[in-house]
């Protein structure tokens, strides 16, 4: 039974506008969760052990990125079309992770007897790094391909909530260990933090599964719809391949050359720049399965230019007020020990903000079936990222990282825009600009939440 016949058992699949607004509001408790494992890290586990267990979900997210082939987009496009067999699929997609484990797994035992260790393990923690590295990896990889399972369904309030769940159970892990350490008089460590992150994605998988019950008929011996998620994918895998590579090579240069405890301050920043991207982030997540799934192209254009220019003017307010609090409040919250995480935060922002409408067309090239135009776009970023950060993180540390992403991030948007104007016709000041039809939305929603509350 395909998903066409399987949706009359559940509700129907959530509007555009709803899920919009709930991915919305999720992601403004996800902030706050997120801000707030953020301050518990640093203030319990200082630069240095923050910043080996960073490397080590990094080295993880990355084998998991070059080992997955990117099968997730092609499963939400999959599935969105209505050609999958979820029963089946979901089986053979656990099949392929664990194998896709192993090839990891046998990568990183080689890795790290070369001179690249430092750059993708903290000092002495090769051995028990690469059992966290490979179930992290396996995490990843099953909790990816089960998500985007019940993005493809339109299932993305749920999406939302587990996500929202798998933060909540990580924080509370956290504290428990911090007080039990704290208790007995023992040091935090590195390890303990990564295994707490270890379980957490273990944690999320179960839940993803345990969700989509409901979808699990039909046999499993047929066509699954499998071979067309590779094939769709295998174009997206190379853009993300190199678009992940712009976000996250700079963890490992920075690893190489400056150490730990510089990953630890760098990462800090990072996290809470891109903390932005929640707002875009979770948007495009919601446009790709609608995209897949529309028949009417203006329209799906359309919709696309609002959400990148909502999106970008959103991001500018919210990096308007790390800049005015920023250099007041990081030492503050996150300890004093942070304080070399501001300038950094600083040179991040720019690109990160402008970067917010290259995640919204990116979903909106995926869901047309033009993933090969991600690809020139990543490939694009990718070339700067690695040219600046050869230069600039030798000469100017974990700044000389955020200056090279920066540049990096605004040279993919421009590419990008440059592509959507030529694929729609449309102006680039449709992506770039407020409309007034856009402040009559917003307009008519914020009445609707206090109408809502007035009724309550």
């Amino acid at each position: 039974m395909r998903i066409a016949a399987l949706h009359e058992m559940s509700r129907s699949p959530s509007s555009l506008l709803y899920s919009s607004v709930h991915s919305f509001a999720t992601s403004i408790l996800s902030i706050v969760i997120g801000l707030v494992s953020s301050i518990v890290i640093a203030r319990g586990f200082g630069p240095t052990a923050k910043g080996s267990a960073d490397l080590i979900v990094a080295t993880g997210t990355l084998l998991a990125m070059v080992f997955g082939l990117s099968l997730q987009s092609g499963i939400v496009y999959v599935v969105a079309r209505g050609r999958a067999v979820i029963n089946g699929l979901l089986i053979r997609l656990a099949l392929i992770a664990l194998f896709q484990t192993l090839l990891a797994t046998i990568a990183l035992v080689g890795l790290v007897r070369t001179t690249l260790a430092p750059a993708l393990v903290p000092p002495e923690s090769e051995r028990w790094g690469v059992i966290a590295i490979a179930l992290l990896v396996l995490g990843i990889l099953l909790s990816g391909h089960y998500r985007n399972v019940l993005i493809g369904l339109q299932e993305i309030p749920r999406v939302n909530l587990i996500n929202l769940y798998g933060q909540i159970v990580t924080l509370i892990a956290i504290l428990v260990f911090i007080y039990a350490a704290w208790f007995r008089s023992q040091q935090l460590t590195a390890e303990a933090l990564v295994w707490v992150q270890v379980g957490g994605s273990m944690a999320i998988v179960f839940l993803f599964l345990w969700t989509l019950r409901p979808w699990l008929t039909g046999s499993i011996r047929q066509e699954s719809g499998l071979s067309e998620v590779i094939t769709y994918s295998l174009p997206s895998y190379l853009a993300n391949m190199a678009q992940f590579l712009n976000y996250r090579l700079d963890i490992f240069f920075v690893s190489y050359f400056v150490g730990v405890k510089g990953v630890g301050l760098y990462s800090l920043a990072v996290g809470i720049a891109q903390l932005l991207w929640l707002v875009s982030g979770t948007t495009s997540q919601v446009l790709l399965p609608d995209v897949a799934a529309s028949t009417d192209q203006v329209s799906a254009q359309q919709r696309t230019a609002r959400v990148a220019r909502l999106s970008l003017w959103l991001s500018i307010v919210l990096a308007g007020g790390l800049v005015i609090g920023g250099d007041m409040l990081l030492p503050l919250v996150f300890g004093a020990a942070f304080r070399e995480s501001v300038p950094a935060l600083m040179w991040l922002l720019p690109g990160v903000t402008i970067f917010s409408i290259a995640n919204v067309i990116g979903s909106y090239l995926a869901g047309i079936g033009k993933p090969h135009l991600n690809l020139a776009v990543a490939l694009v970023g990718l070339v700067v990222t690695v040219a600046l950060d050869f230069v600039l993180i030798p000469w100017l540390g974990i700044i000389g990282a955020a200056i090279a992403s920066t540049l990096s991030y605004l040279a993919t948007t421009l590419a990008i825009i440059a592509i959507f104007v030529h694929e729609t016709r449309m102006p680039a000041g449709r992506v770039l600009l407020i409309t007034g039809e856009d402040l009559n939305l917003i307009s008519e929603m914020i009445r609707r939440v206090l109408g809502a509350r007035r009724a309550t």
